[in-house]
């Protein structure tokens, strides 16, 4: 089976770190985002996939390589949406797919999730449905999809897990959007090809998925690495260390108050300083800071 994985956006939201990394090559809780999604995925035993690259494209692909697989890599080269994100990695196939959107980390039983002879979408409950794509839902089958609707039917949002029977059903919905000039926002959105499909009567299967952890923004990115964090470190005599936290490999650690909830890359140099739910990327030399709530890089200084 084939996953499809878009990891093509700028991470604007993320920035300076996104101007000089591929956002889902930021880490959360010692380990890349983008392994956290993907071992997931082959422990499945999905090794066919397929990612949607763009800015950064080099990173990602340089980055699999330590990974056995069969990977292919699509460069969405036009910013239409992610529709037409997902149709660029589409094939005239009737062999089933998996995707993953590359800014969501998944604690889901992936191998579970893709046994449906229905297509399966993810959802999960939401305060604000009126900002996500959501769905109409009865006794577990969806009735219909809604993308940032001011009157949502629901408050079960669309997570960003989905799996297809049939990519190439999918695949014509989404051209028949572009065909139709069929847009939300001026983009073309997975959430409308879903409904053309139910319209179609294509059978539509809800599956909770209540523990997923979004690294698009850095109040998430956090939150996740909270939320995922196991602790891992050698000791440092001469510093305090409040678990959970993180620290990589060859990092210098003096006089400093670190934790709770911090991740610390490799190669760190951390003197006289309080970390506290942060996440210090790798090669950062920080000295006499407090950094709270941060990703931060280099001096600490260079963070959001």
């Amino acid at each position: 089976m084939k996953a499809i994985i878009p990891v093509a956006g700028y991470g604007t939201r993320l920035k300076p770190h996104t101007d000089r990394y591929q956002k889902t090559l930021l880490p959360v809780a010692g380990k890349l985002a983008l392994d956290h999604i993907i071992e997931p995925l082959l422990e499945a035993g999905i090794n066919d996939l397929c990612f949607i690259v763009g800015h950064f494209k080099e990173q990602v692909i340089e980055h699999v390589k330590k990974y056995e697989g069969n990977f292919s890599f699509v460069e969405q080269k036009e910013r239409l949406g992610l529709g037409h994100a997902i149709l660029t990695g589409l094939e005239e196939s009737d062999e089933p797919t998996l995707v993953q959107l590359g800014d969501t980390i998944f604690d889901v039983n992936i191998a579970d999730f893709i046994s449906s002879e229905e297509n399966v979408i993810g959802i999960y409950g939401v305060d604000d449905p009126t900002r996500f794509g959501v769905v109409d839902i009865s006794d577990d089958k969806i009735n219909g999809f809604y993308e940032k609707h001011p009157n949502p039917p629901s408050n079960l949002a669309i997570s960003g897990l989905y799996f297809f029977n049939n990519q190439n059903i999918l695949k014509k919905a989404i051209e028949e959007l572009i065909t139709k000039q069929i847009t939300t926002n001026n983009e073309y959105q997975i959430t409308d090809a879903l409904q053309l499909m139910v319209q179609n009567g294509e059978p539509f299967k809800a599956y909770d998925t209540p523990d997923i952890y979004d690294v698009g923004v850095p109040e998430t990115f956090l939150y996740s690495n909270r939320k995922l964090l196991q602790s891992q470190h050698d000791e440092f005599p001469t510093s305090k260390i409040i678990e959970p936290v993180f620290i990589g490999k060859n990092c210098i650690i003096e006089e400093s108050i670190i934790g709770p909830y911090v991740t610390i890359m490799d190669n760190c140099s951390i003197t006289n300083s309080k970390i506290e739910d942060s996440i210090i990327l790798e090669n950062s030399s920080i000295d006499d800071q407090s950094i709270i709530g941060k990703i931060a890089a280099k001096d600490g200084t260079e963070s959001c």
